[in-house]
């Protein structure tokens, strides 16, 4: 048997949740420009995150090109920076791990060892 890659998901991404009701939402995005799982950066507009203050930290799966109500980090997480890192690469995973802790909403979890 052939074993495939398994996708992300929330727990992939989410270390801690202060609280169950709060630690996420949901946003509707009239038209994906961008195919997102767990751990992509976007911007409220749907498109891929690059730079700059506008950045949600996707919770779901959701193809490009649809109506999409995804699910997004939302106050009172610790993220594990490497998996935004893996999904975003290096340089643009930094710059959105910044974005998204800038609030203090969204905090990050140290390395594990």
């Amino acid at each position: 048997m052939k074993m495939g890659e398994t996708q992300r998901t929330y727990n992939d991404v989410i270390t801690y949740h202060a609280d169950g009701n709060f630690d996420r939402r949901v946003v509707n995005i009239p038209t994906l420009a961008v195919e997102v799982q767990p751990g992509s950066v976007i911007k409220s507009d749907g498109t891929a995150y690059v730079s700059g203050s506008d950045a949600l930290l996707v919770l779901s799966h959701h193809r490009a090109g649809t109506d999409a109500n995804i699910i997004v980090a939302d106050r009172g997480v610790y993220i594990r920076a490497e998996t935004v890192i893996a999904v975003m690469g290096e340089t643009v995973g930094a710059a959105a791990i910044a974005a998204l802790s800038a609030s203090g909403n969204i905090r990050v979890a140290l390395a594990e060892k």
